[in-house]
């Protein structure tokens, strides 16, 4: 696109969004942290689905020192629902990072905020751009698809060439305005499918519409199909407390959760259960079966097969001397169990 064209389709663009654009909390008073926390929770998560989250994490966590002062489970517990939660974990690390070694204020430099945990370059280009109204390119999967559209190209086009052709337009002012206007025109206009361009406001520099390929460009991908997963959870009863035990790994995020095993191929849930708790108490415990709960993680879909039982005096005094295992009560149930799987099972177990 030539250098006049550019000026002409910013201006267009900025105009569209100026009238157009949808009121998110973090659009509000952007500042670093706030655009940083809903950058984190944006990816892979779309708007609508993020706001109740970061509302309440905001309400939680209303700035960096409260957030370095948190502890990993309290993060994560807020953070449930939302999945990916490496991302939670590393909003903590960088959290105490700059509290470290910035003094608690969020840098401004764009190496600087790349250096941090979790944050690539999208994340920091995003900060400098909404917050610090920085001229730095940003590319998710809404601008890819607009710049596919509006150049016209059908083959298969390497990183690098969006993110010079966002360093080529993204102004020098109004960068956060630009940045967002072209997300945001990829979110609610060039749609990945049926892209509604009558009411598009930058169409006459479009390529694709021009030819009539806006419905071909960008080529579709395979989508990665979702792993499926059987897992055994044992809700387990002795004197109105539920025990729990310290997770290593696993599917279930989180640092405590219900005993659980993956029901390998071959072999019934309620066969893995009778295992699992011979392993936990020497013998199999008489379980009865409860329901199953659908869940999602990551690219994995969840069948939990929940089982309830009720230990003995006895059972509870073989478990005492094993370290990492719990009887909880309902306050460090919920304050424990960060997992939203591990909470349903308990309940609909108890009704």
């Amino acid at each position: 696109m030539q250098a006049d064209r550019i000026i002409e389709f910013r201006r267009s663009l900025l105009r569209w969004y100026c009238k157009h654009y949808r009121p998110f909390p973090w659009r509000m008073n952007p500042t670093p942290y706030r655009v940083w926390i809903s950058e984190i929770m944006l990816q892979q998560t779309q708007a609508k689905s993020t706001i109740p989250y970061y509302i309440r994490f905001l309400d939680r966590f209303p700035d960096l020192a409260s957030l370095a002062r948190a502890t990993e489970e309290e993060i994560i517990r807020l953070w449930s629902g939302l999945g990916y939660y490496s991302r939670a974990r590393n909003v903590h690390k960088a959290a105490r990072k700059i509290v470290e070694f910035h003094n608690g204020i969020f840098p401004e430099d764009y190496t600087t905020i790349l250096s941090l945990p979790g944050i690539g370059r999208y994340t920091a280009g995003a900060i400098c751009s909404i917050a610090f109204h920085q001229a730095k390119p940003v590319v998710d999967g809404n601008i890819r698809r607009v710049i596919s559209r509006l150049t016209g190209i059908r083959n298969r086009i390497p990183e690098k060439y969006f993110w010079d052709t966002m360093a080529a337009w993204v102004p020098g002012k109004k960068a956060s305005a630009f940045n967002q206007a072209m997300m945001e025109l990829g979110a609610v206009i060039c749609l990945p499918s049926r892209p509604i361009c009558p009411k598009c406001p930058v169409q006459r520099y479009c390529v694709a519409k021009s030819k009539n390929l806006q419905d071909h460009i960008p080529s579709a991908k395979p989508s990665k199909a979702a792993k499926k997963v059987d897992l055994a959870i044992l809700v387990i009863e002795y004197r109105g407390r539920i025990l729990i035990f310290r997770q290593e790994g696993g599917f279930i995020p989180g640092k405590w959760g219900l005993p659980t095993r993956v029901v390998v191929s071959g072999q019934l849930p309620g066969e893995t259960a009778a295992i699992l708790s011979e392993e936990l108490f020497g013998f199999r415990l008489s379980t009865e079966y409860c329901t199953v709960l659908k869940h999602g993680i990551t690219h994995h879909r969840i069948s939990a097969h929940i089982f309830t039982g009720r230990a003995t005096g006895f059972i509870s005094k073989k478990l005492k001397a094993k370290s990492g295992k719990q009887w909880a009560n309902d306050m460090q149930l919920d304050t424990k169990l960060t997992s939203s799987l591990f909470r349903k099972a308990v309940q609909r177990c108890r009704k």
